[in-house]
This record gives structure tokens, sequence and C-alpha cells, in this order.
């Protein structure tokens, strides 16, 4: 789906390779691939994100965004996904939330839509002004130093005006983490992310914009 706005979300996957040499292992930071799948959410239409404060008395007034609710229900649809592939759940890791959420936050505060901040920092930076260290181990010599999906959903699908009365179509959380969850799932990259057999925890960070955009992160370790 595309609505003009441009909403694009990228994934990418970041690993390293060790290797011994004359009796003491040698940890190679190494990128050997960088996954970048490019999925477009954004359901309402541009018409809607002009105005999209509902005035005083609307009988669909906005609803409370519960951002610790929606991010906890993302993480159930996540394992759900991962168990029908016959894969482990994924634990809540707090501090991979804290990170997710920061960056969700920045993206939703100063109007961008990418894994790589304004001021030039991807999740690994991320992860290192954290103090978090991710090393989980994959095939053979290879150990995956994290991971991250990103998403832009919105609060609402649509606005009806009647006699200059806007009626909104207000998403509910659980629609926003289907939604989103079908989104990664329906994009190879994203879906390869999700159903990797060698992650062990996530976090997942939730921010508002003042637009009524939804900004999602997901990290893996």
């Amino acid at each position: 789906m595309q609505d003009g706005g441009g909403c694009d979300t990228m994934i990418k996957i970041q690993f390293r390779e060790t290797a011994m040499k004359r009796k003491e292992l040698l940890r190679l930071s190494v990128i050997l691939m960088v996954f970048y799948a490019v999925f477009t959410a954004c359901h309402a239409p541009r018409s809607a994100r002009i105005s999209p404060a509902p005035p005083p008395g609307d009988s669909r007034s906005k609803p409370e965004m519960r951002a610790a609710e929606l991010e906890k229900r993302i993480h159930v649809l996540v394992n759900v996904e991962r168990k029908k592939h016959g894969l482990s759940s994924l634990v809540w890791n707090d501090t991979l939330s804290s990170i997710a959420r920061k960056h969700s936050r920045d993206m939703a505060k100063r109007g961008y839509f990418s894994h790589v901040s304004q001021d030039g920092h991807d999740f690994s930076y991320r992860y290192k002004q954290e103090g978090y260290q991710c090393e989980v181990r994959g095939q053979g010599k290879v150990y995956y130093t994290g991971g991250e999906n990103i998403f832009q959903n919105n609060l609402y699908d649509k606005v009806t005006i009647t006699n200059g009365v806007r009626r909104y179509d207000w998403n509910s959380v659980d629609r926003i983490a289907e939604t989103t969850v079908d989104g990664w799932m329906n994009s190879p990259g994203h879906r390869k992310n999700i159903l990797m057999p060698y992650w062990v925890s996530e976090g997942i960070g939730v921010s508002v914009s003042p637009d009524d955009k939804v900004y999602i992160t997901q990290n893996f370790c």
C-alpha cells in the first residue's frame, strides 16, 4: 500500500565472524551481509493526516494509546509466528525495549523513518550507547551482533466528514499490533529477521507522533 508519503521500512542484520589464530581467539567485527527490505505501511489517506485531532464532543474521540500494552502485544504475536515455524519463543528484554523505544521516539519527534538516525547512527551504535553487547552464536564460527525491524503504522485508517464534523476510524491496540506483524511477515527481509533461529530475545519500542503516526522499532539479540 502507498499513500504518497514515502513511508519506507528497512531491515538490517549485522553479524561477525571469529577465527582461531596462534592459540588466540581473534574476533573480527565483519558485516557479512545487510538485508534491506522496503515495506510501505501508511493506511490512512493523506487527507486524513492534515487535521488529525478530532473536534470537541466527537463521539469517536481519540482513544488513549497504551504504548506498553502495544509493545507486549506485538511481542506475543511475533512469538506466535515463530512457534508456527517450530522456533523457540523470544524472551522479552527490557534493555532492548529501551533501545527500541528511544529510536521510535526520535523518529516520531524529528519526523523521519529510517534505521539510521538524523545524526548518522544505526542500531549497533544505539546498542553501544546503552552499554548493551549482543553476541549470539550461529553456525560454525559466526556470531550475530544484533538486528532491527522498524514499522510505521497509524492510529486511524480513515476519517469521514459529515456536516463539517470529522469522524475517525480509530484502530485498536490489537489491530495495530496485528497489522504491524502481518506487514513484517509479508516482507521477505523482515520475515527473515523474525524467523532467525539464533535470536534468543527481543525488545519492542513504540512512540506516537503528534500527527498520529505510530512508530515501532523491534531489536533482536
